[in-house]
């Protein structure tokens, strides 16, 4: 079923390939269908009398068969679907869906939608796939309407939030996030949801309730792991901050190289930044600073290839945290002899890093130590 179908040549029915318990699918250009077979007020090809009389045509024909046919009908050709009688079409096509194949799916989602005005799980993924397309008025279009037939339908509000939010309209987000929730109070991700607009407007408090219990249903879900963290740190309070710290620290081991993870591994790097900085009044870490000199001191005697070598090699440890609190020496590496207390790797990474690119965002803020170390060893 990838790429384009092979048009038939033949446009009689009758001469089409005999159907068989599977569902086929074929396409026909529509220069090719015989105009003979329709009425003669319908065969204005593009018109609306035109498509709808294809449509009938096939359907008609296909039913004499014990067959049924989904039919779509646009300028140049004509998708015709032919499944048994007693299988559902909406079944084939969300396969097509769900295997990725959105805008193959498409018309004949258009077509069931059409023969079908009133079904809300049609005008349901038919949105879904408008969005997914990105024609996010579209699918706004129909969800609203799956939402007018069904008001408790969850994710159909949560689809329309969605929309909103990926078009940028924040507050226009808020209201169908909301109405998933009462919908289905539940439904982890719709919480998810609403919280990420809640978090984005502002209201961490009211976001942090909703990722609680969001959590309860999702409890092995990055994402909801990875919200609640960042909403019990915007509301801040030592407790918070302690579990936030061990949220990020369960992203981190329990989905290593997800884009979340790594999320997860900045925050706390930020986080660790802070606290490093407020812990000293806002002042120089005398301790980093001569950390950071002594980088700089051993990547020039051993130059660009190995200073390189080191500065990666503290990063990848950094990949499972590196506990900067903590002042133990109980960190090695294989590229430099002794022991490390975490502060004094991210100190030697943050220099080596800084020493490949000077713009780098290295995501822990040690400029002032490390201008204050190079000028220290300027003079």
């Amino acid at each position: 079923m990838g790429g384009s179908p092979r048009p038939f040549r033949l446009v009689h029915l009758d001469s089409l390939p005999p159907m068989t318990a599977k569902p086929s699918l074929f396409t026909l250009p529509v220069e090719r269908f015989d105009l003979g077979l329709l009425p003669h007020d319908a065969r204005n090809i593009g018109s609306d009398a035109f498509k709808t009389a294809v449509v009938t045509h096939f359907a008609v024909q296909y039913a004499a068969k014990r067959q049924q046919a989904v039919v779509s009908v646009n300028d140049r050709e004509i998708l015709v679907l032919v499944l048994p009688d007693e299988s559902d079409p909406l079944d084939f096509v969300m396969t097509m869906l769900q295997s990725g194949r959105i805008k193959e799916a498409m018309p004949f989602l258009e077509a069931l939608a059409k023969a079908d005005p009133d079904n809300v799980q049609i005008l349901y993924n038919l949105g879904i796939a408008y969005s997914e397309l990105e024609h996010f008025d579209e699918a706004i279009i129909r969800l609203k309407r799956a939402v007018a037939l069904n008001p408790q339908h969850a994710h159909a509000w949560t689809g329309i939030g969605v929309a909103y939010q990926r078009m940028g309209k924040r507050a226009q987000a808020l209201e169908p996030m909301q109405k998933a929730v009462e919908a289905d109070p539940s439904d982890g991700y719709a919480r998810r949801n609403l919280a990420a607009i809640l978090l984005g407007v502002g209201r961490a408090a009211e976001a942090l309730e909703h990722l609680r219990a969001a959590r309860k249903a999702l409890p092995h879900d990055a994402q909801t792991l990875y919200g609640l963290a960042s909403a019990l740190e915007t509301v801040g309070g030592e407790y918070n901050d302690d579990e936030a710290d061990e949220l990020y620290q369960v992203v981190i081991q329990k989905f290593p190289g997800s884009q979340v993870a790594e999320l997860a591994r900045e925050a706390r790097t930020k986080r660790a930044g802070k606290s490093m900085r407020e812990a000293v009044g806002g002042g120089l870490r005398p301790d980093v600073m001569m950390y950071i000199a002594g980088a700089l001191d051993t990547f020039s005697q051993v130059g660009p290839e190995k200073s390189r070598q080191i500065t990666m090699e503290v990063a990848m440890k950094g990949q499972d945290g590196l506990d900067i609190h903590d002042p133990e020496q109980k960190y090695t590496l294989t590229s430099l002899p002794g022991k490390f207390s975490g502060m004094h790797l991210v100190s030697i990474m943050y220099a080596g890093m800084k020493t490949i690119n000077p713009n780098m965002d290295v995501g822990i803020d040690l400029s002032a130590e490390y201008e204050a170390a190079k000028a220290m060893r300027c003079n």
